[in-house]
């Protein structure tokens, strides 16, 4: 990485330096795509694309990475995503292929490959898809107080 990729990283969100709404657009679209399409992941997404979908992931992504408040103002927040979650009964190995088709995705709509970004992105993928697994469970508790986490270049975990 050059100095000047880790001096606008320095001075950016996550959001910002992956290329704010545009680039996360095309990476909810790319990654859905793959969702619907991927022998694994069609056991939950299904084959059949839901309209709105690539907004929501797009909106959620948005906020996750600390841009704009997209999904809290138009989905209804943390305890909102959780939900939808709720029944599907995700397993390790959809789990560990979302992270593998995320990272596809990623490389394919051009997303920063520098190891400070793609170590952070990693690290929210697992954490996220973590969660995502267990309130999946059947009888989870998908309720939520909390604001929709936001990553940091600094944080091990996200901040609401």
């Amino acid at each position: 990485m050059t100095w000047a990729d880790a001096n606008r990283r320095e001075r950016s969100t996550i959001y910002e330096y992956a290329g704010g709404r545009t680039a996360l657009l095309r990476l909810a679209a790319v990654q859905y795509q793959r969702c619907v399409t991927d022998p694994v992941l069609i056991e939950i997404f299904g084959t059949d694309a839901r309209p709105g979908h690539v907004e929501h992931l797009a909106d959620w992504l948005t906020e996750v990475l600390g841009g704009p408040r997209l999904y809290t103002q138009y989905h209804g927040g943390h305890a909102a995503l959780l939900g939808h979650h709720a029944g599907l009964d995700i397993q390790e190995r959809h789990r560990a292929r979302f992270v593998e088709v995320f990272v596809e995705a990623a490389d394919e709509v051009g997303l920063p490959t520098d190891d400070v970004f793609r170590r952070r992105l990693l690290d929210y993928l697992n954490w996220g898809s973590t969660i995502a697994q267990a309130v999946s469970q059947p009888g989870a508790d998908t309720s939520s107080d909390q604001p929709v986490p936001v990553w940091r270049w600094e944080d091990e975990e996200p901040q609401g």
